[in-house]
């Protein structure tokens, strides 16, 4: 009977190797820029083990993430646009209007940075690419500092799958595991110092039972998070 652990070795290593391992990750990437439970990371980082492993090439890697990435966000910025009008005319109370004025006018003022930094904090970059749409940020701008971050983090991501595949070249496993250990440390961290930031921000609670509010202010507690940092 094969060793189950050796098995796991073996058909990580063949899907790794796949020609078709890149489109898979543009199309994971696009998804997970909509529905961030999907683990597109985990696939980057992956693919980064095999670059390392000289099964991918890592440019290629890198390219086709960054371009599943930005596709998605840019989707996720048009669902923004089409129902923002909707959303502000949800908003008759004037403290629940001014929720969405103040990501409006920081969005104005730091979007760059926030679209940037977002995608390093858990969920940040879809929350970043509906508010941008649905406060009305400049859809080229949105595009130009999109690209840029979807090159940023699919470098980031792919660079540490490369750098664990060649500190444990003779075994693609345990480089799996240290890649996705580390960046989750990194991705809890960052939002921890998100959480304790807001914290410490008066008036940034929410009212209970405002979920649509709730989706467009909460790019705004990562707007302000990213511009102190």
């Amino acid at each position: 009977m094969p060793d189950p652990v050796d098995l796991l070795r073996l058909v990580t290593e063949a899907a790794l190797a796949s020609p078709w391992l890149l489109a898979v990750i543009v199309g994971m990437a696009v998804v997970d820029a909509l529905l961030p439970v999907v683990p597109s990371e985990a696939l980057i980082i992956a693919a980064g083990v095999a670059s390392a492993a000289g099964e991918q090439d890592l440019p290629a890697v890198i390219a086709a993430a960054a371009a599943g990435s930005f596709l998605g966000e840019c989707v996720g910025f048009l669902i923004g646009r089409r129902i923002g009008p909707s959303v502000r005319r949800r908003f008759a109370a004037p403290a629940a209007r001014a929720h969405y004025d103040r990501a409006a006018r920081l969005l104005d003022r730091r979007g760059g940075t926030v679209l940037l930094t977002a995608r390093f904090v858990p969920a940040g970059r879809t929350a970043a690419a509906l508010a941008s749409g649905a406060t009305g940020y400049p859809a080229a701008r949105f595009a130009g500092y999109t690209a840029v971050g979807s090159v940023l983090s699919a470098s980031w991501q792919a660079l540490l799958g490369f750098v664990g595949g060649a500190a444990f070249a003779h075994d693609v496993v345990p480089a799996l595991v240290v890649g996705f250990a580390f960046a989750s440390a990194v991705g809890m961290t960052l939002a921890g110092i998100r959480r304790a930031r807001l914290h410490r921000e008066p008036g940034r609670g929410l009212p209970a039972g405002r979920q649509v509010q709730h989706e467009v202010s909460k790019p705004d507690a990562t707007i302000t998070g990213a511009a102190r940092s």
